[in-house]
């Protein structure tokens, strides 16, 4: 029998990354799909297949690995025989969460419905070509992906089993596994009681068996930070900066409470979720973690005497969603013709994703996914843009020697971490999107206000528009661009839509034009520094013309600018200086 190349997809990949609520749910979804995938690759692997994705220097790592693997089956080892061996690995993989977790939950749980559940989650893919030789193994990773992509097409559809339970509701297509409440089963109830805190169940919510598993495989250590933490992060550096004491009496109350932890290690100013800090959501906290009316009444006090007393304002409640994805990748794989180059850019990728991690959490960030040419991060948004930097920079450095070289469009999506977590990771997609049109190697920074209308700023890496949106910022802080004058150009911008450009001496005309108007603008709000005019110069003109969209451009990013100086100025601020927050 000839040595075989196998392509093999795990899946659905909705069912463990897309439906979340929480944070939890996310970040762990994503962690068992790539847990399920190591797992078969491990199990290939101890067949004595040749790895090629992913590189089998992901394993003893944290790095995250796509839902496909690609593998040189040696001649003793049948397709059909490795194909059941991963799938089987899988499984067993998935199986030992579920067991762990309905270990924690079978007082709750409808056993039943719990076993047909865990055992039609992991769904897999296969497809082989013969490769006679290592000649033709260019051609053969061609035909195999092919024939991966045309199986995946056809996937199979088992009939629904249906016993007429409410849905769960992390995506509505599997029913509850959670028994319905009884008050008067008092067993029941105080079953429920043990496990609600730790699951972090709002009232009525409902979950089927893979909903659970993420909220609590990985025991309580695994608690991972909300968007609210996120989004707190820069006003309680500024605080523990300023004023450690007072920040010391905050953390000492809520340490009686019922609050989720975060990583101390990472978090040491205050390992606890962010939400205390917002006092308008004091009372939807209660509610959560099932404490008595007036709980947080010591907290509200608490937080109410930095805002007040100690002049440090509300905190902002603004978070930053970075997704990030390689350029040219398939030119870049098909360019490579053997095996040892697939092995070697896999192996590349792999270092990536382990090191996205540590990128990360080096900004204050917390990691979702990170696989290959994959990055998906929450992160405080006085930290977003140096992130994005560095993950771009050591991407192209690593892929540098490859065909294009592939790149790293990064997308940044700034939103209010009251916004459904569901519609945070669309506005990150569209942002990561954005990045990448019309050119590759974009970035892209949107930004969502509650009430209004999004905000996008877009340019290739090499336009340096993170500095530029960093040194606006700074011009922010130094009240050296007056709040109102972003507005005001975008107004004259409106202006000149209109303006007739179908010669060159029309559009001659509209660049002096706006030119002497935005100097006229800018004249009157007295914005005279040079240094500053010529920032707001750079950021209008388009190929060295002035035009409405450059102008707007420019206001765009004046205002980007000033919602990152928000987030900056309360991690920076000093207790003394009068503060607020933007709307």
């Amino acid at each position: 029998m000839p040595a075989h190349l196998m392509g093999l997809a795990l899946g659905p990949v909705q069912d463990f990354i897309a439906a979340a609520r929480r944070t939890r749910d996310l970040w762990f979804g994503s962690r068992l799909l790539s847990d399920i995938g190591k797992a078969a690759a491990k199990a290939l692997e101890a067949k004595h297949a040749t790895l090629i994705f992913p590189a089998p220097s992901t394993f003893e790592t944290d790095a995250g690995v796509a839902n496909v693997i690609l593998a040189k089956l040696p001649e003793a080892l049948s397709p059909a025989e490795a194909r059941a061996t991963a799938r089987n690995a899988a499984i067993a993989r998935w199986e030992e969460y579920a067991r762990d977790v309905r270990d924690i939950v079978r007082e709750v749980i409808d056993t039943q419905v719990w076993d047909e559940q865990v055992g039609d989650v992991v769904e897999s893919y296969a497809a082989a070509v013969p490769l006679e030789s290592d000649a033709q193994y260019a051609q053969a990773r061609r035909r195999v992906m092919r024939l991966l992509a045309g199986r995946k097409a056809c996937r199979d559809f088992q009939l629904a089993k249906g016993r007429r339970l409410p849905k769960s509701s992390l995506d509505g297509r599997r029913e509850t596994v959670l028994r319905r409440r009884n008050a008067g089963d008092p067993l029941l109830e105080a079953a429920y009681a043990c496990v609600q805190k730790r699951m972090r169940l709002n009232p009525g919510e409902q979950l089927d068996a893979v909903g659970v598993v993420k909220r609590l495989a990985g025991g309580l250590h695994a608690a991972y930070p909300s968007v609210s933490r996120m989004a707190a992060d820069p006003w309680l550096r500024g605080v523990a900066e300023r004023d450690p004491n007072a920040l010391e009496e905050l953390k000492g109350i809520c340490g009686g409470l019922a609050l989720t932890r975060v990583d101390r290690q990472r978090y040491p100013e205050f390992p606890f979720e962010g939400t205390a800090v917002y006092r308008r959501r004091l009372p939807e906290l209660e509610k959560e973690t099932g404490e008595p009316r007036g709980t947080y009444a010591a907290v509200d006090g608490a937080v109410r005497r930095l805002e007040k007393e100690k002049g440090f304002g509300e905190p902002d409640p603004y978070l930053a969603i970075l997704a990030a994805d390689g350029d040219g990748m398939g030119a870049a794989i098909s360019a490579i013709g053997d095996e040892p180059g697939h092995r070697n850019f896999s192996g590349l990728l792999a270092e990536f994703a382990g090191e996205a991690r540590g990128t990360v959490e080096l900004h204050r960030g917390t990691l979702v996914y990170s696989g290959g040419d994959d990055v998906l991060a929450f992160l405080p948004v006085d930290k977003c843009l140096a992130c994005a930097r560095e993950l771009h920079d050591r991407f192209a450095e690593l892929l540098k020697e490859f065909v294009g070289p592939p790149t790293l469009s990064v997308g940044i999506a700034i939103g209010h971490f009251m916004e459904p977590l569901e519609d945070l990771l669309d506005f990150a997609r569209e942002a990561e999107r954005d990045a990448k049109r019309p050119d590759r190697d974009g970035l892209a920074v949107h930004v969502h206000t509650r009430g209004g209308s999004p905000l996008a700023v877009r340019a290739r890496w090499r336009e340096a528009m993170d500095g530029q949106l960093s040194t606006l910022a700074e011009m922010h802080a130094r009240n050296r661009i007056p709040d109102k004058a972003a507005y005001d150009l975008r107004e004259l911008a409106n202006a000149y839509t209109s303006w007739p450009r179908s010669s060159d001496e029309d559009k001659a005309a509209l660049d002096e034009a706006i030119r002497a108007d935005v100097e006229l603008l800018l004249k009157r709000k007295r914005v005279t520094d040079p240094n500053v005019r010529a920032t707001l110069f750079e950021a209008a003109e388009i190929e060295g013309k002035w035009t409405d969209q450059g102008v707007r451009q420019m206001a765009d990013r004046v205002i980007v600018a000033r919602r990152i100086h928000a987030s900056r100025r309360q991690a920076e601020r000093a207790a003394d200086r009068p503060q607020g927050v933007l709307a």
